[in-house]
């Protein structure tokens, strides 16, 4: 090292310790670290002396920041905890009660799983843990759909509001004090073992799992040589929801008998094998049109969430689909 570039770093060092009130060796020692990294400006005359204190004073400032800013976590609710629906009007659907097995399904594309990752996200940040496995979304865009969902922008093609620097210093933090755990169920995957995988990461964080959330019942459901046994795989949520005093949502994709008429309603018939008798409400997510879309037509996004019984509709709440934001608001 020249006395010609001891220099600089010493006059750098000095308004550096004149900021922070670090201490003079300690902004010194900074220095000497940033410019072994190559990190400092050059050449490191007066402007560019000011450019590596502005550089290094802000690199500290937000690293104290996310140290002492982070949320902590949210507290757990007291008494009886209930899970319930993000939307207004919704309880009368399914009551998402301790032991209880909560069906929903829908045509292909209509958006089962992004309700479903909603009703999570909504209770997590409640304060009451909600585990989601899914066996249809990668991690990665499972984690891009929770941003898009809960701070509305699409983390694939969009920058926050404010930057990412400000939005990892906020954010973040506040979804990680949220009890929202997430597992990836690779091929063979049981549902028991995915549910170990939840109640020991909820456990890791002093917490209680109550609501879990299962996309989808075929991807647990063995394959036999009259196809998958989602009978079983139903019959075992129900078991496991009882054992464990957990409300369970679980999500699978439905076909209407005739191929030819896109408008014939879901009902008990299209149901897996063994979801009526295991469930204690089938919920029908409709999003009519997407089965008549051509080249170059919009998605529609008007929905109905409605419960289906053997009486027929009981309940039916309108929802639009915000797909660049992976939710569903009121309509």
């Amino acid at each position: 090292m020249t006395s010609r570039n001891t220099t600089h770093q010493q006059r750098i060092a000095k308004h550096l310790h004149a900021i922070l009130g670090c201490g003079h060796q300690e902004a010194l020692r900074r220095v000497r670290e940033a410019a072994a990294a190559g990190r400092l400006p050059s050449p490191l005359n007066a402007q560019g002396r000011a450019a590596a204190v502005e550089l290094l004073a802000r690199e500290a400032t937000m690293a104290t920041g996310n140290r002492t800013t982070a949320t902590p976590a949210l507290p757990e609710p007291r008494g009886q905890v209930r899970c319930d629906w993000p939307w207004s009007g919704a309880a009368g659907l399914a009551s998402l009660a301790p032991g209880t097995v909560t069906s929903l399904v829908s045509l292909p594309t209509a958006g089962r799983s992004t309700l479903a990752l909603n009703v999570a996200l909504h209770n997590a940040m409640k304060g009451i843990a909600a585990l989601f496995t899914s066996g249809e979304i990668t991690s990665k865009s499972l984690g891009q759909k929770v941003l898009a969902a809960r701070y509305g922008f699409d983390a694939r093609s969009q920058e926050p509001p404010g930057g990412w620097e400000a939005f990892k210093a906020t954010a973040m933090p506040e979804l990680t004090a949220a009890p929202l755990l997430r597992h990836g169920a690779r091929v063979g995957t049981s549902a028991r073992d995915s549910l170990r995988a939840g109640l020991v990461a909820a456990a890791r964080r002093n917490r209680t799992l109550r609501l879990w959330v299962v996309d989808s019942v075929w991807h647990f459901s063995d394959l036999t040589d009259e196809g998958r046994d989602t009978a079983s795989t139903m019959a075992e949520l129900r078991a496991l929801a009882r054992a464990h005093c957990l409300a369970v949502l679980v999500t699978s994709q439905v076909l209407t008998t005739d191929a030819q008429d896109p408008d014939e309603p879901v009902t008990a018939a299209h149901l897996p094998d063994g979801m009526a008798s295991h469930s204690d409400r089938v919920l029908v997510l409709d999003r009519p049109g997407t089965e008549r879309l051509q080249g170059g037509d919009t998605y529609p996004t008007a929905t109905t969430l409605r419960s289906l019984s053997g009486s027929g509709i009981e309940v039916e709440v309108e929802l639009e689909l915000e797909p660049e934001h992976c939710r569903f608001v009121p309509a």
